[in-house]
């Protein structure tokens, strides 16, 4: 027994080197180096002191000089790398390795070699050398240019950006290679010489011995081959690239050479960013979780025990089972309308398909938290999710991965599946599309204390980010703080000169190109508590300014603003070619404004600018480059002088010219939130909500003074439950959803409004707040009621007012009803929409009574009371007497435009206006408590 036990334990131990040794990059065998960051490690604490080669016991690389040379631990798609810091790092190995061979026409240097590895900074310096370390002839070699090397003969794929992850790979010989970039064939064009190759150490991180030829890269993985690999070579690059989370050219093929999983034929229209998860014993290859190492938000996806690490995710795969998903390559945000999901209304643009080989079952899909509602929507053959969706809710799940906080959703996802994600998407007017910047001061800012410093802004938009504090920044000192109270009852960020905020990246990657869009608007006031200072004040940039900029430098193209001429007059400006309107009195800069740009750049127009819904077309001209993809507010982003001084309450941008009606929906938003009047009495201007409906209409054109309105739209985020104009000349009137007419918008004191899409609007006609001598108030104000109703509360700051007025017309002589007022308000009531209101002061009744004595007598009576004596007898002049302690007297319940012919004298109670009628001989009258003659 023992000698079986003994025999059974050589046979396993046999069998496990059998393995290991069989094991090599891609299925691909007679490597001679193969350093990769998640084997052969040594580390002293988090720094790297040696690297084992994994293609033999040979070539380990160690530490070179001193102590504080040594390079770090790093991670690349929950892998490990190696980080090397650009100043002094580098490993190599002991002793040379040979490499003595004749590089003749007959006889050629043959190598195949890849790298691995994300490009810290812009220094371009070797990756790795197989050399004499003194910057002379080079076996082989990366750098980080994007050149590969053979016997000192460089081929340039191309320069890597900064943060970038590639895979750099070379095949062929010293006369004649091809250069690849993610397995696309790029250049076979060499630079220099052929030389003699040599035995040489191999360095990982430096050119040698070289003074300043250090790398500042992560570098996760290097294979080199002595000999060609061109068959082999789509099998190597597919197991680096599905490991690393790297889009590759072409199939991504098994160490078998026979498995196809992720055929780019079958998947084509689906071939950006791709990544995946899968099990290969024969390249030692098993990802359990990856996500693609492209730019931007990108989708997380691994079996369901994730983890900070790859290798600490405690779920399985068999060999040879893989999941790979690919994408449309369209915006990873809620911009198409999606119908038939409660609680949604945007789906991704971007759609993934899916290859699934061997029946891979449950695995978590992951997006970043931050999307209202979120959704996972699979679709087992249609992309557009027109019908037969699978929905599965994400937005209660959540999972903490390296700091990130995500939703996900555990499914199956089968092969050539469909799937997006749908959530329940908020924007300005509900234009969705391209929204790249939206800072709101009722969402996101880092503190919300009155006086305190904000240094953190949250975008409201999809694309996330948020505007940060700048550090450092030329003739930008100042902090912003935050306003419990700006305009209209909201929030706002008080800017000082030289206090801005910058959001990095807020823009595309393709946002400096010529016939670049851009819409913007902000809402603000100028002189951040103080007079507005004269001359160029910058709101708005896009531009490739950092949040440290210490020198002046020329990123002031594109820079939007105001100029002020004095403290009630200003005209706008977009610098550095439309100049042209910043002497024209465009706007009073001290009132709260809404101002717009909108443009493309690079392209010749007349592009209006918009103040309060209004157009100015300055002359045609060609509107400057984006200089890079930061916005900033507040900022003059060269690092001069022209700051801006003002409270903003809201910032939105656009990489897109947005149409003129999309204009008006955003406009109209701004407008109903912060108090604004659109347009002016002369030229009035329709108020629309997020799905087009008119909410004011431009036919009540003598109501066009003191415009606001109390209004709920979910998909822009709106819900304003107290308005008061804040308009140059003030109107007297507050409205609000209960009785309080102080607390900020914001407050719980506040009544929420039970029904999306209600819109209250009025204005009024401009005429004074003095009283007729019917004692009715010769202002007017007209009613635009969209959606469900409900109680509102109106309070005016007329302190002769004791009733408000409401009727058919604005003469007051229609189906008229009084409103007594208690301290200036009314209570709840509700005016129907198309109705005309006002205010009155009404004289109650102070008649002497009657003191003469009865001459006449009651005598019927209605009691159900026991019968006293002498009753009805002894109530005097009456007609007829009610007696009860328990019961009320009803007269007809009805409304009188019902009733056809009235007769002088009816008194009815009106269930709709809630009141008691009298008709007079001409109209119906609510009774007041006056003396009703």
């Amino acid at each position: 027994m023992k000698k079986t036990n003994t025999l059974t334990g050589i046979f396993l131990i046999m069998n496990m080197l059998m393995l290991t040794k069989a094991q090599s990059p891609g299925g691909i065998t007679g490597h001679q180096l193969w350093y990769k960051g998640d084997a052969g490690i040594t580390t002293a604490g988090s720094n790297v002191i040696g690297w084992s080669n994994s293609a033999s016991a040979l070539y380990n690389l160690a530490q070179q000089g001193g102590a504080t040379t040594l390079p770090a631990l790093s991670q690349i798609n929950f892998n490990p790398s190696v980080r090397f810091d650009g100043t002094d790092d580098r490993l190599a190995t002991a002793s040379n390795i040979p490499q003595n061979v004749t590089t003749t026409a007959t006889s050629p240097y043959t190598t195949s070699q890849y790298i691995v590895y994300k490009q810290l900074s812009a220094a371009t310096n070797p990756l790795y050398t197989h050399s004499d370390g003194t910057g002379g002839t080079w076996n082989v070699g990366g750098n980080s240019d994007g050149g590969m090397l053979i016997t000192n003969r460089s081929i340039i794929t191309t320069a890597p950006a900064t943060n970038e992850t590639r895979l750099q790979s070379l095949n062929g010989a010293s006369n004649g290679a091809t250069a690849y970039l993610n397995g696309n064939p790029i250049s076979t064009t060499f630079n220099n010489g052929t030389a003699t190759a040599g035995s040489a150490r191999f360095w990982v991180g430096a050119e040698g011995t070289s003074v300043n030829q250090f790398a500042n890269a992560d570098i996760a993985e290097i294979v080199i081959y002595n000999t060609t690999q061109t068959a082999g070579r789509p099998q190597i690059e597919s197991y680096l690239s599905l490991k690393y989370g790297i889009t590759k050219s072409g199939n991504y093929i098994a160490s078998n050479g026979t498995t196809n999983y992720w055929n780019a034929a079958t998947n084509a229209g689906y071939l950006n960013n791709i990544t995946g998860i899968g099990k290969d014993d024969g390249s030692a290859l098993y990802q359990k979780q990856s996500m693609s190492v492209n730019p931007g938000q990108q989708i997380l996806i691994g079996l369901t025990g994730m983890a900070n690490t790859n290798a600490s995710n405690s779920g399985t795969l068999a060999d040879q089972q893989f999941l790979v998903v690919g994408d449309n390559g369209l915006a990873k945000t809620p911009s198409v309308a999606i119908s038939g999901i409660q609680g949604i209304n945007s789906r991704f643009a971007t759609v993934w398909k899916v290859q699934n080989t061997a029946s891979v079952g449950t695995v978590r899909v992951m997006w970043p938290q931050g999307l209202a509602n979120l959704k996972l929507v699979q679709n087992a053959s249609d992309p557009t999710f027109a019908a037969g969706n699978i929905v599965t809710d994400m937005a209660l799940n959540t999972q903490t991965i390296n700091g990130t906080v995500y939703n996900y959703a555990d499914v199956t996802l089968e092969n050539n599946q469909y799937f997006t994600f749908a959530a329940q998407v908020y924007a300005p007017g509900g234009i969705i599309n391209n929204l790249q910047v939206w800072n709101k001061a009722d969402f996101g800012t880092n503190t919300t204390t009155e006086g305190g410093t904000v240094t953190s802004w949250n975008n409201s938009a999809a694309s996330g980010g948020q505007l940060q504090a700048l550090s450092g920044f030329l003739n930008h000192g100042a902090s912003p703080t935050y306003m419990n109270l700006g305009s209209n009852f909201n929030p706002a960020v008080r800017m000082v000169a030289g206090a801005g905020l910058g959001m990095l990246n807020a823009f595309s990657a393709t946002a400096t190109a010529s016939g670049t869009g851009g819409t913007f608007y902000s809402v603000s006031k100028a002189g951040a508590g103080s007079s507005p200072s004269d001359g160029y004040n910058v709101q708005m940039n896009v531009s490739g300014a950092p949040l440290n900029l210490s020198v002046v430098s020329l990123y002031n193209f594109a820079e939007m603003g105001q100029y002020v001429s004095n403290a009630t007059t200003a005209g706008l400006f977009t610098w550095n070619t439309s100049i042209d309107r910043t002497l024209v009195n465009l706007l009073n800069p001290s009132n709260n404004n809404i101002l717009g740009w909108a443009y493309t750049t690079g392209v010749a127009s007349a592009y209006p600018y918009k103040i309060n819904g209004k157009s100015d077309v300055p002359a045609t001209y060609i509107p400057p480059l984006f200089t890079g993809r930061n916005f900033h507010l507040n900022t003059d982003t060269d690092g001069g002088l022209q700051r801006g001084g003002f409270d903003y309450q809201e910032t939105i941008a656009y990489e897109r010219q947005i149409t003129p009606a999309e204009q008006n929906r955003i406009e109209s938003y701004l407008a109903v939130k912060y108090g604004i009047t659109l347009g002016t009495f002369a030229s009035p201007v329709n108020y629309t909500n997020t799905n087009g409906t008119t909410v004011w209409s431009t036919a009540a054109n003598s109501y066009q003074t003191n415009v606001i309105g109390i209004a709920r739209d979910d998909i822009e985020g709106l819900h304003q439950r107290i308005s008061k104009s804040q308009d140059a000349v003030a109107d007297i009137i507050t409205i609000s959803t209960n009785s309080n007419f102080i607390n900020a918008n914001s407050s719980t004191n506040h009544t929420d409004i039970a029904n999306n899409q209600f819109y209250f609007i009025t204005g009024n006609n401009g005429a004074t707040t003095a009283y007729n001598a019917q004692n009715i108030m010769n202002r007017r104000w007209r009613v635009q009621s969209t959606g469900t109703a409900q109680n509102l509360y109106i309070k005016t700051s007329d302190i002769q007012a004791t009733h408000l007025v409401y009727a058919d017309d604005s003469a007051m002589t229609t189906n008229v009803v009084n409103i007594q007022l208690t301290s200036g308000a009314t209570p709840g009531i509700q005016i129907p929409n198309g109705k005309f209101f006002t205010f009155a002061k009404f004289s109650f009744c102070t008649k002497d009574p009657n003191t003469a004595p009865a001459d006449t007598i009651t005598k019927i009576g209605i009691t159900i009371q026991t019968k006293q004596n002498g009753w009805p007898e002894n109530i005097p002049n009456g007609a007829l007497a009610l007696e009860s302690k328990t019961r009320g007297f009803v007269i007809t319940r009805t409304q009188s435009s019902l009733i056809t012919n009235p007769v002088e004298g009816m008194l009815i109670y009106d269930t709709v206006d809630k009141c008691m009628k009298l008709y007079n001989g001409t109209s119906w009258h609510c009774v007041v408590r006056s003396c009703n003659e």
